[in-house]
């Protein structure tokens, strides 16, 4: 279940075997209305922050339109999102700090809905056979 904001929707996600708030990284770029390429503007806070995927973000590739290049997209915890806003140093995002900072206050409303944690439990079921599958093929 995501929670749509008045500024950004922020949705539960499975990231390192726990359930945290996230943003697309996406919205965020668009919301914050960055001059750089998006790819650019990931690669760089990676790489200048030192962020751990899997922990600090999720990437997912997807395919370009019409079979073209493929392209990634970056899922962000709350709390990088909030990173994010702080140091970009304009009024947007002073905005969505001070609104990211206060969603925190809110209720985990996706672990009150037994719908969400059963995909949840899913997803996360998935992965792990997934991965048994994988280290089985290694293994053999």
């Amino acid at each position: 279940m995501s929670q749509t904001h008045p500024l950004i929707a922020i949705k539960a996600r499975l990231i390192n075997g726990e359930t945290v708030q996230t943003v697309n990284a996406r919205d965020l770029y668009h919301f914050l209305e960055v001059r750089l390429s998006f790819s650019t503007w990931m690669k760089q806070y990676i790489k200048k922050y030192e962020w751990v995927d899997n922990t600090d973000y999720l990437v997912f590739t997807h395919s370009g339109p019409h079979a073209g290049r493929p392209f990634k997209d970056y899922v962000l915890t709350l709390e990088k999102a909030k990173e994010m806003a702080m140091l970009t140093r304009t009024e947007k995002g002073h905005e969505l700090r001070e609104y990211l900072m206060n969603v925190d206050k809110e209720p985990f409303e996706s672990l009150n809905d037994p719908a969400e944690l059963r995909r949840l439990l899913l997803t996360y079921t998935d992965k792990v056979r997934a991965l048994e599958n994988r280290l089985n093929e290694i293994l053999s």
